[in-house]
């Protein structure tokens, strides 16, 4: 119960600064809610510590766990700040879209790209800015586009759900618009959708017809292909997803990509130049530097490519400076990350080895021809644990651990 109200109360405080900062009186009820859930954890405390079987663990739980601004434990637990909102004297029509902090004041609204392979909805946020009520109208520019209602009155806030009639597009792409109107607000939201054919396979794959961004539990391979010495493993319950991959022996030699283990996924990719990758493993130290920490990854029968794990390592203690290096036979210069690729938390405090527990490899691979592919991990070191990977990462819609898998032709 307790963590649950942790979870709630910073959910609650995330939710209040973003729509204070889109000007949404929502957020005075998200403030309300984390002052409520605060009050209710200190209630908990006490409870733990005085009464539950006559205060027989009595200051076991007496860790501050609220108000962390820096590694160390805060000397009193600190509701963080948060912001309430005045709303305006008469009522005002504000609108925000499904992924994106922007509203219509910011300019230009577009919602996420529809895909025809992705049973999709997307949604729409209209709320009022001010006191009293609105009317407001919703037209669809096009027949293909539907949406949850055409009209309504708002006192506070409302939902619109906006989806597509794909029966009624031939392939390609196709753009259209949603238009909400209150009084002399006119609000036009940009909406483009991608129908393409679903490759002819009976195959399990990952992918999309519009070069989104997908992603791949590293558990949800086609093939898992032993190696001479070693072979990828199931390892339960370890990540954020049902399982990671792991090698079994993990004292085994390593390998080169002709003799070493490998996990294969089909993939369908829609541009025949380069595909981007992000590749996460769990936090692995340096633990052999005269050798390295490696793996290779290819498409298809192209040559393997070799990474360096090391990618996004934290030199916390100063180990990999020019002088340390010029003195070691055996340390080899840290790999840069691109750092272009806002999934990686490239820059965020503590972001990768700390708080996700996962470091992201980032590669890009060339592809010969739009359609199916073989993606291939191979083990090059042993101690390499992989969870997720993360191919086309969208920068304009930046995710937290990927976007959700969908695998097509699961039975």
């Amino acid at each position: 119960m307790a963590s649950a109200g942790i979870a709630n109360l910073y959910t609650a405080v995330t939710r209040n600064r973003l729509y204070a900062s889109q000007g949404r009186p929502l957020a005075n009820r998200y403030a309300d809610l984390a002052e409520a859930l605060f009050r209710k954890d200190g209630e908990l405390t006490r409870y733990y510590n005085d009464t539950l079987a006559g205060g027989k663990w009595k200051n076991m739980m007496q860790d501050i766990h609220i108000g962390y601004t820096q590694w160390s434990m805060p000397e009193k637990a600190v509701l963080p700040e948060l912001v309430r909102v005045t709303p305006t004297e008469f009522p005002a029509l504000g609108v925000s879209v499904e992924g994106s902090e922007a509203t219509e004041q910011d300019g230009n609204l577009t919602l996420p790209v529809f895909d025809s392979l992705l049973v999709s909805e997307y949604s729409v946020d209209l709320f009022n800015r001010g006191t009293g009520s609105l009317d407001y109208t919703v037209t669809p520019s096009a027949p293909w586009l539907r949406v949850s209602r055409s009209a309504g009155t708002l006192t506070d806030e409302a939902r619109l759900q906006v989806s597509i009639d794909w029966g009624a597009l031939e392939a390609g792409t196709h753009e259209g618009q949603v238009t909400i109107v209150s009084g002399d607000t006119r609000v036009p939201i940009a909406v483009r959708a991608v129908k393409g054919e679903a490759p002819r396979t009976d195959e399990p794959y990952f992918g999309n017809v519009s070069g989104s961004e997908f992603s791949i539990p590293a558990i949800a391979f086609n093939r898992n292909v032993p190696g001479k010495a070693a072979a990828w493993t199931l390892l339960p319950d370890l990540g954020r997803d049902e399982g990671c991959m792991g090698i079994q022996p993990v004292t085994a030699p390593s390998a080169q990509p002709s003799e070493a283990s490998r996990l294969e996924y089909r993939v369908l990719l829609t541009d025949a130049d380069s595909v981007s990758l992000c590749i996460g493993i769990l936090p692995t130290q340096d633990v052999n530097p005269e050798r390295g920490l490696r793996l290779a990854v290819s498409l298809d029968d192209e040559a393997p490519l070799t990474l360096d794990a090391r990618q996004g390592f934290k030199d916390e203690f100063a180990e990999y400076t020019p002088a340390n290096l010029a003195k070691s036979p055996n340390l080899k210069p840290l790999p840069r990350q691109d750092t272009s690729i806002r999934l990686t938390g490239a820059g965020q405090l503590r972001r990768n080895e700390v708080f996700d527990n996962l470091r992201w490899l980032t590669v890009k691979l060339p592809v010969r021809s739009a359609g199916l592919h073989t993606l291939k991990v191979f083990m090059t070191d042993p101690e390499v644990v992989l969870e997720r990977i993360v191919v086309n990462p969208d920068n304009r819609h930046p995710s937290y651990f990927g976007a959700p898998s969908v695998r097509h032709n699961v039975r």
